[in-house]
Order: C-alpha cells, then sequence, then structure tokens
C-alpha cells in the first residue's frame, strides 16, 4: 500500500510539475517570444530544476508544441470534434450554423492564436519549427474541411476551404484584434458577414 501511495504521489507530482511549466512557458513564450524564452529560464520562473523540466519536454519545441496543444485543447478530455460548441455547427439553419462557428473560432484564437504565434516566429529561423507550423498548417486545413462540412451539410469545394482557411487564421485574428484594436466582438461579426459571403458564392457555382 505505502509503495502503491508513493508511486501516486509522484504521478501527482509530476503532472503538476508538468501544468506549471506549461503555464509558465505559455507566459514567457507570448511575453517575451522564441528566442529569449529558454528552458533554464523557464525552469528558473516555475521554481523547478532543469533536469524536471527535460525529464517533461525533450527541448524547447517540444516544449512550445505541448503549450500550444494544451491551449488548443483547454486541458479537456474531450475531442475537440466532440465538444458542444464544435458539435453546434451542425445544427440548426445555416445563420445559426455560421453563428456557432464563428463564437467557437473565437474562443479558440482568444485561447491560443499568441502561442501559435510564437511557432510562427520560431519557423523563421528553426527549420524544425517551420516542418511543424507547416504539418500544424495542413492540419488546421483539414479542420477547416470537416467544420465547413458541418456547417453546409456537404463537402466544400477545395477553393471555398482555401478561403476559409484564411479568413479564420490566426494571422488575421492578430492582425485585427492586436494591431489594429478590434474587439472580440467586432471580429466575431466581421468573420460571420465574411463566412457567409464565401458560402453563397460556394452554393452559387
Amino acid at each position: 500500500m505505502a509503495r502503491s501511495y508513493s508511486s501516486e504521489l509522484r504521478t501527482e507530482r509530476a503532472r503538476e510539475n508538468r501544468t506549471l511549466v506549461l503555464d509558465t512557458a505559455t507566459e514567457m513564450f507570448c511575453e517575451d517570444g522564441w528566442v529569449a524564452t529558454t528552458m533554464s529560464g523557464v525552469a528558473t520562473r516555475a521554481g523547478l530544476t532543469r533536469p524536471t523540466v527535460y525529464r517533461q519536454f525533450d527541448n524547447k519545441l517540444d516544449l512550445l508544441d505541448a503549450c500550444i496543444v494544451s491551449a488548443l485543447r483547454r486541458d479537456e478530455d474531450v475531442p475537440v470534434r466532440d465538444s458542444v460548441g464544435y458539435q453546434a455547427m451542425g445544427r440548426g439553419e445555416r445563420p445559426a450554423r455560421i453563428q456557432a462557428a464563428a463564437s467557437w473560432l473565437r474562443d479558440a484564437h482568444l485561447r491560443s492564436a499568441a502561442i501559435q504565434h510564437v511557432l510562427d516566429e520560431a519557423a523563421v529561423t528553426d527549420s524544425e519549427a517551420a516542418a511543424l507550423r507547416d504539418a500544424r498548417e495542413q492540419t488546421r486545413w483539414n479542420e477547416v474541411r470537416w467544420a465547413l462540412t458541418l456547417v453546409l451539410d456537404r463537402e466544400p469545394d477545395d477553393v471555398t476551404v482555401d478561403s476559409m482557411w484564411m479568413l479564420a487564421s490566426r494571422t488575421l485574428w492578430l492582425r485585427l484584434v492586436r494591431e489594429r484594436g478590434w474587439s472580440a466582438d467586432r471580429w466575431e461579426q466581421w468573420f460571420i458577414a465574411h463566412t457567409a459571403t464565401t458560402i453563397a458564392r460556394a452554393d452559387a457555382v
């Protein structure tokens, strides 16, 4: 019983340390950027040793990727596609579906756009980061296609997916919200209007 308790305690402590490292690293990546954030710096700010951090993550890119995954999943056990907000894209009339898509994406950007942008920064000088960024963008394209299938009740054509992939990008979100000072509400209404226009064009083809 003592061994079992000790093992459970170590597992719980490792889980707590991982959460602490992810929270600390996310804050540092977003505040200081890719280059200035180091594994040693994360360990110091988190109040942990370097070996403790390296037991959880192989390197800085591995840590950044874990931060992105954590932000996207909101630490929920339910797969993204099975979540209530995501499934709402496939219910009701077309305007309600577009609204659901905009609301879901707005929340996703609020959680993850800034930390994902750090990967964009890293990709400029790091070939492994560039490869990871490209792979994640392909995954995002596939997710846009899946979401559009829910909204349209049919398979979308590639041109429509490409258009929505660009419209839904974190780059546009950050340009409008961070650089131009838009509120999340304003972005959401803008996204709804342009999505409706894009889908209307697809319907007309």
